[in-house]
């Protein structure tokens, strides 16, 4: 049984792993048959040079040691009808192909949610193209994420908004 461990990426070298995973998860997102190259590439290669700046969390996971997958978190101010709700949003969830099947991803997930909780946050967004990333999406709607309207800029044509409320 691998050992499986994730943690905050808070020194050069986890910061490192996190940027290589992104990377990839970049590219995975231009070679995109769905063309959702786009989802949320402007500005990519620089928002890579500055991490961790821009998230207030970058989680990384370890297989045996091995930098397998990553996600960030920053808090965000969403409109609502009730007024403005201070929330956190998940961005860049990536579970590298050669470690697939182990469960990362609903555990990063897990983590996230954990992180924002403990922080206070009300509720988790996220943004995602699901013609891109089908397996991600049944993940989402499984750990409770519900179809919200738009609550960013997001110019992607297909991209689809979720939220989950904390307790």
């Amino acid at each position: 049984m691998p050992q499986i461990a994730i943690h905050p990426a808070t020194d050069t070298k986890d910061i490192a792993s996190v940027r290589r995973l992104m990377l990839e998860y970049g590219h995975f997102l231009s070679n995109s048959p769905s063309g959702a190259a786009s989802i949320c590439l402007s500005g990519y290669e620089q928002e890579l040079a500055r991490l961790p700046v821009n998230y207030d969390a970058l989680l990384l996971a370890e297989v045996d040691g091995q930098p397998a997958g990553c996600v960030a978190l920053h808090e965000i101010t969403v409109a609502n009808p009730t007024g403005p709700e201070l929330a956190c949003e998940m961005k860049r969830l990536w579970v590298g192909p050669g470690f697939r099947g182990l469960g990362l991803g609903r555990r990063l997930i897990e983590e996230s949610l954990a992180w924002a909780i403990l922080h206070g946050y009300p509720a988790m967004y996220l943004d995602t193209v699901p013609a891109a990333m089908p397996e991600a999406n049944r993940l989402y709607a499984s750990l409770g994420f519900r179809p919200v309207e738009r609550y960013n800029r997001n110019p992607v044509s297909g991209v689809e908004f979720f939220r989950k409320p904390l307790p």
